[in-house]
């Protein structure tokens, strides 16, 4: 009455099993962890923007005698900040101190390349009626909009969907 057991290799099949459920459940970690990066990256843009055009805009107000001098179709590239504390109506240092601070937090936007071109492009300062709407008028409602790269994650339907803006409007 010797019976023979058919359930060998059993244990190995659970091994394996249990091995292949701990490596999906590890990828999707990895996978959350990426996405938590990319999200926060893009959260540290969105509040570098915000703080930038809040910036200019009080700037601006600190000198209304030179509110016209502010105004700025394209961030600059050129001029760099001395570092020392600039007077209020030297327009020319503080906006070129305000540009070098937005080509260094703002993601795409240093560089030569035909990338860092394009963000640099999507920066103004105008003088607006509505929202998107730049006017040669004698308004008090500025526009300043803040651009940069996204990390991956399509921010709108215009030429290049992975440049990100943000628009900030102001009564002087």
């Amino acid at each position: 009455m010797n019976k023979r057991i058919n359930n060998r290799g059993f244990s190995l099949i659970e091994v394996l099993v249990t091995l292949v459920l701990l490596t999906i459940g590890m990828l999707a970690l990895v996978a959350m962890q990426g996405r938590g990066i990319q999200f926060t990256s893009d959260s540290v843009a969105r509040n570098n923007a915000i703080m930038l055009a809040t910036e200019l805009l009080e700037t601006m107000r600190a000198n209304p005698g030179g509110r016209d001098d502010y105004l700025i179709e394209k961030l600059q590239t050129d001029g760099e900040c001395s570092g020392e504390a600039v007077e209020v109506s030297d327009v020319a240092e503080q906006l070129a101190c305000w540009s070098e601070k937005a080509r260094m937090l703002m993601p795409g936007a240093n560089g030569d390349g035909t990338e860092p071109i394009a963000v640099r492009n999507n920066f103004y300062a105008c003088r607006s009626v509505q929202a998107g709407a730049c006017v040669a008028d004698d308004g008090s409602t500025i526009e300043v909009q803040i651009a940069w790269r996204s990390n991956g994650e399509r921010c709108g339907n215009g030429t290049d969907p992975f440049i990100c803006t943000l628009r900030l409007r102001g009564e002087l």
